[in-house]
C-alpha cells in the first residue's frame, strides 16, 4: 500500500512540527519530510535530530512539491502563510495546521486558497512545558486527542487520510467543527490558563512557603508565557468571554453557600464523579 503522503512539507519545525515530523519518519519511512523555516539554526536543529529528512526557507518552492503542507507555527504566522502559499500550492495539495484555535485560521483559509486545494483544519491537543525542536518526541501524540476540523464543502477521502495520519502518529482523532472546536477549548484549555494566572498573582501574595501540591497544580499553567497566548486569546475572545461570565457567576453561587453546605457539598459530588469518569478515560488509553 502506498503511503499517505509521499512529499509532506512542515512549516515551523519546533515542538509540534518537529515532533509530527518524528513520529511520521518513525511511523513511515517512506515519507518524505520536508522542514520549512525561516531561522536556518533551528531547521539545522531539525536536520541534527533526524525530525525532518530535508529543509529550506523557501516556503514558495516547497509549496510547490508538497502533497501535503502542516502549518506548524504560531496561529498569527499560520495566518499570514495561508495568503503566501496561496499563489504557489498545486492542485490537489492538502494543507492543515496545528493552531490552538480554529475558526479564524478556517475562515482565511477558505477566503486565501484556490478550490483546486483542501484545507482541513487540525489541532494535536499535546505539548510540553517547554517549547523548541530539541524537546520533539515521537512519543508526543501518543494517545491524545487529534482534532480535524474540515470545511463544510470537503469531501470525505481527504479527511480520511489526515484521520489516518492522526493514528499514524499515535493519537486519537477527533472531528468537529471550528465553532465547536474554539467552543470547547474556551472551558477545556483557556480559561483555565486565566485561572492558573489569577490564582498565581493572587495567592502569590502570601506565605507561599507553606503551599501544597493543590496549589502548585493549579498554578502550574501559570508558567506559560503571554507571547504564546496573546494570539490565542485574540482569535478566541468571544468564546473566553462567555466561558468566564458563567464562571463569574458560579461562583457567586458557592461563594452564596459558604453559609449552606447542601449546595456546596452537591457540587463537591458532581465535580468528583466528573474526574472519575475523566480518570477512567485516561487509564484506558
Amino acid at each position: 500500500m502506498p503511503p499517505l503522503f509521499q512529499n509532506v512539507g512542515i512549516a515551523g519545525v519546533g515542538l509540534i512540527g518537529g515532533s509530527l515530523g518524528w513520529a511520521l519518519r518513525r511511523a513511515d519511512p517512506r515519507i518524505h519530510i520536508l522542514g520549512i523555516g525561516r531561522d536556518r539554526a533551528r531547521l539545522e536543529i531539525a536536520l541534527r535530530m533526524k525530525t525532518v529528512c530535508d529543509v529550506t526557507t523557501d516556503l514558495s518552492a516547497a509549496a510547490k512539491d508538497c502533497d501535503l503542507i502542516i502549518l506548524a507555527t504560531p496561529i498569527e504566522r499560520v495566518l499570514e502563510m495561508l495568503a503566501e502559499i496561496s499563489p504557489y500550492v498545486s492542485t490537489g495539495t492538502v494543507i492543515t495546521d496545528v493552531g490552538s484555535t480554529k475558526r479564524r485560521i478556517c475562515d482565511e483559509a477558505a477566503k486565501c486558497l484556490p478550490a483546486s486545494v483542501e484545507f482541513i483544519g487540525g489541532h494535536p491537543v499535546a505539548g510540553k512545558e517547554v517549547a523548541g525542536g530539541e524537546y520533539s518526541s515521537a512519543e508526543l501524540f501518543r494517545n491524545a486527542p487529534y482534532v480535524l476540523c474540515p470545511q463544510a464543502e470537503a469531501g470525505p477521502q481527504n479527511l480520511q487520510r489526515l484521520r489516518l495520519m492522526a493514528e499514524l502518529v499515535g493519537a486519537r482523532p477527533v472531528i468537529m467543527s471550528a465553532d465547536e472546536h474554539d467552543r470547547t477549548m474556551a472551558w477545556l484549555s483557556h480559561v483555565p490558563q486565566l485561572i492558573s494566572t489569577a490564582l498565581a498573582n493572587l495567592g502569590g501574595r502570601e506565605r507561599t512557603e507553606i503551599s501544597g501540591s493543590g496549589f502548585r497544580d493549579m498554578t502550574r499553567l501559570a508558567a506559560s508565557p503571554y507571547s504564546v497566548w496573546k494570539a490565542i486569546i485574540d482569535t478566541n475572545s468571544d468564546n473566553i468571554d462567555f466561558a468566564l461570565k458563567v464562571l463569574i457567576l458560579h461562583l457567586e453561587k458557592m461563594r452564596a453557600g459558604l453559609k449552606s453546605g447542601s449546595f456546596l457539598s452537591e457540587e463537591f459530588e458532581r465535580a468528583a464523579q466528573i474526574y472519575e469518569k475523566l480518570r477512567a478515560a485516561r487509564s484506558q488509553r
